[in-house]
């Protein structure tokens, strides 16, 4: 085995959306209306017919994996990262590799990473809170203020949007969970997060970073 890897190149992934010289940066207004970004492996040295592929996108707070590619005649992979998954990762370094694993016996092998950097919005909006009742959902962000109205998003079986509010002070907001919202997701995980929208501009939606909870 040790002499084989030695044939190997694992250069790092690209992100086709991103942009630079050197391909390190993202700008979410970009892919706005995109439902996921796309991550590119290349055709790596070493790369046989046969051969299981897979990419991690990690955020420093939660890892995604994307499907499993077999290679079949060698020649670059292209996966696709989910839309949310680029939401929660908004102002922060994301690091994107792959690994490769050549037969079903042999450990992975892990390529070099992408360290990409998601510009930041306005306002970092951090993930919402779920009461432990699942009642009641709470948004509380650093610099609220009037002129910017909140909305919550439940991503279940079924995605969900509760009505708009307008932040009226720097206090927080607080929305009601209907019961059928938790009871058609039980046993399940969903994802909460918020949209802010400030009143009478053209700008798009600032997005919350993502609250995963298992109901």
């Amino acid at each position: 085995m040790s002499t084989e890897l030695t044939t190997f190149n694992l250069v790092p992934p690209k992100v086709l959306e991103a942009y630079g010289a050197d391909g390190k940066r993202l700008n979410f207004n970009d892919v706005y209306a995109s439902t996921h970004i796309n991550v590119r492996v290349p055709h790596y040295v070493g790369m046989l017919r046969g051969h299981r592929v897979r990419v991690r996108w990690t955020n420093g707070h939660y890892k995604y994996d994307t499907e499993i590619l077999d290679v079949g005649n060698p020649a670059p992979l292209n996966f696709i990262i989910p839309r949310l998954e680029v939401i929660d990762s908004i102002g922060r370094l994301v690091t994107v590799n792959y690994s490769v694993r050549l037969t079903p016996e042999t450990p992975l092998i892990i390529s070099k990473s992408l360290s990409l950097t998601i510009d930041p919005q306005d306002f970092d909006l951090v993930e919402p809170r779920l009461s432990s009742d699942r009642k009641r959902v709470t948004v509380k962000f650093l610099n609220m203020a009037p002129g910017y109205t909140v909305k919550v998003r439940w991503h279940g079986v079924v995605v969900r949007e509760t009505e708009t509010k307008p932040i009226q002070s720097s206090s927080s907001v607080a929305f009601d969970i209907p019961a059928n919202w938790v009871t058609e997701n039980a046993g399940k995980t969903v994802i909460v997060n918020y949209t802010v929208y400030r009143v009478g501009s053209n700008a798009n939606l600032m997005f919350s970073r993502l609250l995963r909870v298992t109901l």
